[in-house]
């Protein structure tokens, strides 16, 4: 081939090349606190969805209520980063990629960009950004940061986040570098006479800006909003009019110029320390020939008054350079007063005639010598105290309790950084220290997120969680089922309160609630649904066992009976298992009628759970009956619904539905989760989890709720409706983590993969969806974490068990009270806890190991026995496993 040939095909492949373009991700990982309100780091660098006001899909399920705050969909908080070189031209780049065309006119003025490249890597409750350009003399990166810390749920419930840039400095020259940050006045935003006052609070090396109103008013977004920036050096404008923190165009007799507070932050690296506490009325009041007619006195206090505006003082720098005596001479100074004001007044109000002065920007700098690193630090904390339901009640925030305002809220992560922030990055770091593929600890990770977006804590203490975001209602019954096991391991008494909290709506007959509405003060009309008063009774076992709270059981103790026996008066033909009326349940698009298995194993497993929690109580009268219909019903359950493969969908008399079900033995599944053990023989259980895999399962279309195998007749309303061949995600994970608790690891991995993998392309890798966005269901992938070590506890016998699904596994655990990280390899148990402290008794673990040598930093007195695979260790004397402490079990 000829060299002009070659080079010509050379280029026909480079053209081909193309850029190549990442599925984007259509929401962010959520920051702030636990039902404090939210904002979301997202892929592109910016911080977007402010969730802070009480507004919104987060304020409201009444979509005709869901306003927004005017004017806050985006450029809220956007960072711009100046690095200068000696002798060489400062760059300028905007750290994020903006969705329009941006604030400023950068084709205009070449000198500003966006970034390059962000390398996003969100690991909640912390999301790190490596920003590259290639015109850069630095390197620069970001951490952003929620003050969330298991067992510390105040902590966990702040309204703010940190943000930590790191800069190093890779070249042999000293580098100048400023991190500049501008931020909207969300406070009575769109409303009439918003009074606005802005404070600053400065000394050497930190600078903190509150963002509040002198108005009374009771209205969603009268509150307060407060930044602070740390560095060598700080600079800041307290309030301006917003158009200046974009550009503009202004004329006058001085020249047509482009205004705006980049300009100086380009030239300099800083900000001008200018702008005003309140709306700087002085002078707009007047008219031109008022002007015209003042005497010098009276221009100068005017003219001293107007340069304390930023967007005043830099077109008065610009004439004062040229020319240093022109704005001495009155009728100058005159003129320039009267060009000014006038432009005031075409800048403000904004084109709806909505008040646009108020926002704030502050600046970090610092000098870097060849190979240095430093860090410059914002932390941005909000208070909306003005938070009222759809029923006109107040509900507040539980955050107003311990701060007065957003001021406060800044100070106290300010103040206590060094504990927090390394608290909730190990955290970070933890969730993630697994040997196992990534695609698993992201579901486990990811999906916290959703406890900060889509929670209330109200000032009462009252807490709910929405089922989807904005949709449905709080704390929904049979979603909280496989949602909470999160909440439940990292902030128990959270998990605890939604229990309470909804038992006090019980019906007299024993129904339980379906979910809240419109918000935390009274409930739907769903009391039909059959699968909610086993889920509630699992529910406060799984609670009582995991915290060994007697108190709180003893107080569950009369809502437990009464949602047993009602129940149980859906058994009509005394077979042990509900037969009539099991139509209403969480499948409501489903006509299930007699049997259904669903329902069934539900029932089954409560009465295992209520005979566990009577034994405890000393209700041996409830704990017989109870056992005896367990044994009947367990029989029954097989020989009803068992058609050889796989457990029908439903057995009505002679009629039945062969539908193949994913959930047909969803009881089992939680039975298995709480250690209770089986009620159903384990060779029935492979076998229908065999058929559900090869029926329901596929790594193209995932798994879904239904299907019908080939023999199978179908019933019309069963047969493909919108929920039988649909993905729930939160289904998704059970079902795996049912596959983890029979030892079936393959299968899981390849479900959960299938389920990142289809979200991650489709961009909703933090926002699930099925009844609404952001779906509650979903964060039933903790259980994944769960069954993956096989984690059981029974604290009020003082018992941990550790049965993981596979003979080599490295991977984190959290009970309420402490958390901690399992080790198993070379013939070694290593139970590691990081964070809080449990009371031990009985340890078990699942191994081949039949006798260990155990040491508990020294030596520990235990006895040991091993039975059916399992090594359980007794400790006579009692062991307390805290915070830096573990346990060591090596192969004797």
């Amino acid at each position: 081939m000829s060299d002009s040939r070659q080079d010509a095909v050379c280029k026909r492949r480079n053209i081909m090349e193309g850029t190549l373009d990442y599925r984007w991700q259509k929401n962010g990982m959520a920051l702030g606190g636990i039902g404090a309100g939210s904002v979301e780091i997202c892929q592109n660098g910016e911080l977007r969805e402010w969730d802070i006001c009480n507004m919104g899909k987060w304020g409201s399920p009444d979509v005709r209520k869901q306003k927004k705050l005017y004017d806050y969909d985006a450029h809220v908080l956007p960072f711009t980063v100046r690095a200068k070189l000696a002798g060489k031209e400062p760059v300028v780049r905007r750290l994020c990629h903006d969705r329009d065309n941006g604030e400023f006119r950068s084709l205009m003025y070449s000198w500003y960009k966006e970034i390059e490249k962000i390398r996003w890597n969100p690991n909640f409750p912390v999301c790190r950004l490596q920003y590259e350009d290639s015109g850069l003399p630095i390197k620069i990166e970001a951490e952003f940061a929620s003050p969330f810390v298991p067992g510390q749920e105040a902590l966990a419930g702040t309204p703010g986040f940190y943000v930590t840039f790191t800069i190093t400095n890779p070249s042999d020259q000293e580098a100048e570098v400023s991190i500049l940050g501008k931020l909207k006045n969300p406070v009575n935003r769109g409303t009439e006479q918003r009074c606005l006052r802005n404070q600053l609070t400065a000394e050497k090396g930190c600078a903190q800006i509150v963002m509040k109103s002198d108005s009374k008013k009771s209205n969603a977004s009268n509150g307060s909003l407060a930044w602070s920036v740390s560095a060598d050096e700080v600079s800041w404008i307290l309030g301006e009019f917003a158009p200046y923190f974009t550009n503009y165009v202004m004329h006058s007799m001085f020249g047509v110029t482009e205004e705006s507070y980049l300009f100086d932050f380009q030239d300099t690296g800083k900000l001008t320390n200018l702008g005003t506490e309140t709306l700087p009325e002085f002078g707009t009041e007047l008219t031109e020939e008022e002007i015209s007619l003042m005497d010098e006195q009276e221009l100068d206090a005017i003219f001293e008054k107007l340069l304390q505006i930023a967007c005043v003082r830099h077109p008065y720098e610009r004439v004062h350079h040229f020319d240093e005596k022109l704005l001495t001479q009155p009728e100058m100074k005159r003129e320039f007063i009267i060009a000014s004001i006038r432009q005031i007044k075409r800048i403000f109000p904004d084109e709806n005639g909505q008040e646009n002065w108020g926002d704030s920007t502050l600046c970090g700098s610092c000098k870097l010598a060849p190979g240095e690193r430093k860090q410059i630090r914002f932390v941005i904390g909000w208070h909306f105290p003005n938070h009222f339901g759809d029923s006109g009640r107040f509900e507040g925030h539980w955050y107003a309790k311990r701060f007065a305002d957003a001021g406060e809220v800044v100070a106290y992560l300010n103040q206590e950084r060094e504990t927090i922030l390394p608290a909730a990055e190990d955290f970070s770091v933890l969730l993630k220290n697994t040997s196992v593929p990534h695609e698993l600890a992201d579901v486990w990770s990811d999906h916290l997120s959703t406890l900060i977006k889509c929670s209330w804590w109200t000032k009462r203490g009252e807490f709910g969680m929405w089922e989807g975001y904005g949709s449905c209602g709080f704390h929904t019954t049979d979603i909280t089922y496989q949602g909470s096991f999160g909440i439940l391991a990292l902030f128990p008494n959270l998990q605890k309160k939604q229990m309470e909290m909804g038992a006090k709506f019980q019906r007299e007959d024993g129904r339980v609630h379906h979910f809240f509405t419109p918000d935390l003060s009274a409930v739907d009309d769903g009391y039909d649904r059959v699968d909610m008063n086993p889920q509630f009774v699992l529910l406060v076992c799984r609670d009582y066992l995991w915290t060994g709270d007697r108190e709180y059981l003893t107080r569950m103790w009369p809502h437990i009976e009464k949602a047993m026996d009602n129940t149980q008066l859906l058994d009509g033909d005394k077979d042990g298992l509900p037969d009539h009326d099991t139509r209403a349940n969480t499948y409501d698009a489903w006509a299930m009628q007699g049997t259904p298995a669903y329902i069934a194993s539900l029932w089954l497993a409560a009465l295992k759970a209520a005979v566990r929690m009577a034994q405890d109580l000393g209700e041996n009268e409830r704990a017989d009956a109870w056992k005896e219909l367990l044994e009947k019903g367990s029989i029954a359950f097989v020989k009803k619904l068992w058609n050889g493969r796989y457990f029908s969908l439903w057995a009505d008399g002679d009629r039945r539905d062969d539908c193949c079900m994913t959930d047909q033995i969803d009881g089992q599944w939680y039975a298995r989760l709480l250690g209770l053990g089986n009620f159903l023989p384990q060779d029935k259980i492979d076998t229908a989890t065999d058929c559900i895999l090869a029926e329901n399962f596929h790594p193209e279309s995932g798994l879904v709720n239904a299907s019908y195998p080939a023999q199978a007749t179908p019933t019309l309303y069963t047969w493909k409706n919108v929920q039988m061949e649909s993905n729930w995600s939160g289904i998704e994970y059970s079902f795996a983590s049912f596959l983890l608790e029979n030892g079936r690891y393959e299968e899981a991995a390849q479900i959960v993969e299938t389920v990142e993998r289809r979200h991650t392309q489709n961009g909703r890798r933090f926002n699930h969806e099925e009844c609404g966005e952001h779906y509650y269901r979903a964060l039933a992938s903790w259980a994944v974490l769960q069954s993956l070590t096989g984690l059981k506890a029974d604290m009020p016998r003082e018992k941990l068990s550790f049965s993981p699904a596979l003979p080599e596994l490295t991977a984190p655990w959290f009970v309420p009270g402490a958390y901690g990280k399992l080790s198993i390899a070379d013939n070694k148990i290593r139970i590691e806890c990081l964070g809080g402290c449990l009371n031990l008794k009985q340890l078990a673990l699942r191994t081949e190991m039949e006798k260990a040598v155990v040491t508990v930093g020294g030596a520990a007195a235990c006895t040991q026995t091993y039975e059916n695979g399992v090594l359980t260790l007794t400790f006579s004397d009692g062991l307390q496993l805290c915070s830096g402490s573990f346990i060591l079990a090596t192969k004797f």
